[in-house]
């Protein structure tokens, strides 16, 4: 792979990430008209480009962050919550991590064995159907809209298992199908996407680790310092410049 191609895979990732288009099926269909061939090294490197998209994630939502880690340090200490919403997050992120962490380590293989065009055209249509029929169930609920205080661990768990599937099956929109989870738990669009975003960090940072660990076992040629960093570098380039969420 060229400094050129990692760069503009890198703005794919940037651009689509937090985009309910599923980046992960962008980035093959990409390296399908690029003739890069999807193979273990490939596989490695995109989920490193999502580490860009972290970086653009942090920024984005550093005011969050900040504000669940203090909460987290009074929750522990007894002390009652000086920010509703924040600590009313810190469970629901927490078991909300755990489907996408048991999808990874046991299945997300098994799926990246047999993607292809064909599969992640359908699984795209799928999650399309699935985002008009969570609005519709939004829409349709006599019962008021939740705001990021009002969020418990079902919400967590439901939302996490919306995480883990669209993990497995690219085409399957991550934030998409998260969000459309958080609507049919009826969050406002506005926290559905805040939680959404949230609760990829710890899932996107463990893969990006786990690429990182994985490139340096690889035998035979992997890709140059250089082209890492011309990715990454792209992917959080754009996506500091378009984040759609601001703190």
């Amino acid at each position: 792979m060229s400094i050129v191609q990692a760069l503009i895979l890198g703005c794919v990732q940037g651009l689509t990430e937090f985009l309910p288009v599923s980046s992960t099926a962008h980035l093959y269909l990409a390296q399908a008209i690029l003739g890069i061939r999807n193979d273990a090294v490939t596989l490695s490197f995109d989920v490193l480009l999502h580490l860009g998209t972290v970086l653009a994630l942090v920024v984005a939502t550093r005011r969050e962050l900040i504000a669940m880690i203090e909460e987290a340090v009074g929750w522990a200490r007894g002390r009652p919550p000086a920010q509703a919403a924040a600590r009313a997050m810190l469970l629901p992120l927490i078991i909300g991590t755990i489907p996408g962490v048991l999808a990874g380590l046991f299945l997300l293989k098994r799926f990246e064995s047999f993607r292809n065009l064909l599969i992640i055209g359908v699984a795209m249509l799928v999650a399309c159907a699935c985002f008009f029929l969570a609005e519709g169930f939004a829409d349709r609920a006599d019962r008021a809209e939740r705001t990021l205080s009002d969020l418990n661990a079902a919400d967590g768990l439901w939302i996490g298992v919306a995480q883990a599937a669209a993990g497995l099956l690219a085409g399957l929109s991550r934030s998409g199908l998260t969000i459309a989870a958080g609507r049919v738990r009826r969050l406002n669009r506005v926290d559905a996407a805040r939680f959404s975003f949230l609760l990829a960090l710890p899932l996107i940072l463990g893969a990006g680790a786990k690429a990182l660990l994985d490139l340096r076992k690889v035998a035979g040629p992997t890709m140059s310092g250089s082209v890492l960093i011309a990715g990454f570098a792209a992917s959080a380039g754009t996506d500091v410049v378009r984040h759609p969420v601001k703190a």
